[in-house]
């Protein structure tokens, strides 16, 4: 397979990359950066500040082949989240984690990269990607519906931020937020305390707030400002939920903390006919 970008077509500092058979990527090298985006799944795969720790986790033993989903970096879940409401053969989070998404932009500033990415399209769906990485990363997640009808969508940037030790992190920005507990199904209010762990988690969060995850072990904090939500998923299996995962290491639950801009639950969204919704993200990383 040649890869679907030329690499005359790039601007400096990016280059077309294959990161495993059938899963061609682009490389950006930048002087206050690095960053890697896998063109299967539209999936920013990292970034990392210079001389900083990655803002993003990949697991080490992530399955980079067609038809599976890549464990890390920011997966795209979509055009829904979790299980599919009425039909159970439909992939879980939907199908733009497995799709092979084209480049439609790049360009290069003096700050950075802008990159436009096309989609799948589902039934009448179409999506695109917005991706602006700089001394901060934004990303925007656009569907439009093209058909008739109202269509329903529900989202998810599922971000998995890089930690140092998940036990030495704090979360806040979401103090006193209605809270849906996935694992036990059950709802209840977090805490007017930051949030910090100490088990597997799986909850979706009714709240849009902006969100900083403290991190002590790398002594920097990573600010989370969503848009176009008023939900945040927050997931960790911790270690009995990663012994069974086949795709990350025993031990990688505690270098990662997955907090997410969504349109999850209660939270999707009606877009009609000719119209379009965008779910977005800025991730800043600053030592503390």
């Amino acid at each position: 397979m040649s890869h679907p970008v030329h690499p005359d077509l790039l601007p400096a500092g990016v280059r077309a990359i294959e990161l495993a058979p059938g899963v061609p990527g682009l490389a950006f090298t930048h002087p206050a950066f690095t960053a890697t985006l896998s063109l299967y799944g539209g999936q920013l795969l990292g970034y990392t500040p210079h001389g900083g720790q990655p803002l993003f986790y990949l697991s080490p033993t992530a399955l980079l082949q067609p038809g599976k989903a890549i464990r890390g970096g920011v997966p795209l879940c979509w055009p829904w989240f979790g299980k599919h409401g009425s039909d159970a053969s439909q992939p879980q989070h939907g199908v733009a984690r497995t799709a092979l998404w084209t480049v439609n932009a790049i360009a290069r500033s003096e700050l950075g990269f802008h990159v436009k990415l096309n989609g799948p399209r589902h039934g009448e769906l179409s999506s695109s990607l917005s991706l602006v990485l700089g001394d901060s990363v934004d990303m925007a997640l656009t569907t439009r519906n093209h058909g008739k009808t109202v269509a329903t969508v529900s989202a998810a940037l599922h971000s998995y931020i890089a930690v140092g030790d998940i036990r030495q992190i704090s979360l806040a920005g979401l103090e006193n937020a209605p809270l849906h507990d996935k694992l036990t199904d059950s709802h209840g209010t977090l805490p007017a305390s930051p949030w910090r762990f100490e088990g597997p988690t799986d909850a979706v969060v009714a709240s849009g707030a902006a969100t900083v995850l403290h991190d002590t072990a790398w002594q920097r904090t990573v600010s989370i400002k969503p848009s176009g939500s008023d939900s945040t998923v927050v997931w960790t299996p911790w270690a009995t939920g990663a012994a069974e995962l086949a795709d990350m290491p025993d031990d990688g639950w505690q270098h990662f903390v997955c907090v997410e801009a969504a349109n999850a639950g209660a939270d999707s969204r009606q877009i009609a006919p000719g119209d379009s919704h965008t779910l977005s993200q800025h991730l800043h990383v600053a030592g503390v």
